[in-house]
């Protein structure tokens, strides 16, 4: 004989079981909503001369930005003991001076402070890896994903060309190929 379902009382059922479904989507939805940012002009970049040689950028502020973004790959990048761990992990890998492998640095997020804005006056940047997935973007350290379809960034034409090298985002098929 097996054993039936219980069947709640009044059908109803218990606040536990509802409050843990609600935790659930709650933590499902974690990493999927649009990245917070300011006002303020907001690119993906190669590097500073490919940033300031656009409208809304110049050279000291991205230069600033890169230079903080690189900082913080070299001090927040994830690190894997071999080449092989971390290609499993990654779409591209470069190796540490201290021999580790970590995400190649392919760009960088750039976001300048909103004009007459009150507070930080100080651009910001993240450095920028291959998307995992394929995605026709780029990935942060924080897991934030850029695509090009955000027509709110500025993609520079060389940042195009690297996440198409590194994130299997080239076209397939077509002339030449």
């Amino acid at each position: 004989m097996t054993a039936k379902p219980r069947a709640f009382a009044n059908g109803a059922l218990p606040t536990s079981v509802i409050m843990a479904a609600i935790s659930s989507l709650a933590l499902a939805g974690c990493g999927g909503e649009a990245p917070t940012h300011g006002n303020g002009p907001r690119g993906l970049f190669t590097s500073t001369n490919d940033c300031a040689n656009t409208e809304k950028f110049n050279y000291e502020l991205c230069s600033k930005a890169i230079t903080a973004a690189i900082k913080a790959h070299n001090d927040q990048a994830p690190t894997y003991d071999s080449e092989r761990i971390c290609e499993s992990k990654e779409r591209s890998c470069e190796r540490t001076l201290n021999d580790q492998y970590r995400p190649r640095l392919i760009g960088f997020y750039v976001e300048l402070p909103e004009e007459g804005a009150e507070g930080s006056k100080e651009p910001t940047a993240k450095p920028l890896y291959a998307a995992v997935r394929g995605e026709k973007g780029f990935r942060a350290n924080d897991n934030t994903i850029y695509l090009e379809t955000d027509l709110s960034l500025e993609f520079s034409r060389n940042a195009i060309a690297a996440y198409k090298a590194y994130s299997g985002g080239a076209m397939k098929g077509g002339f030449g190929t």
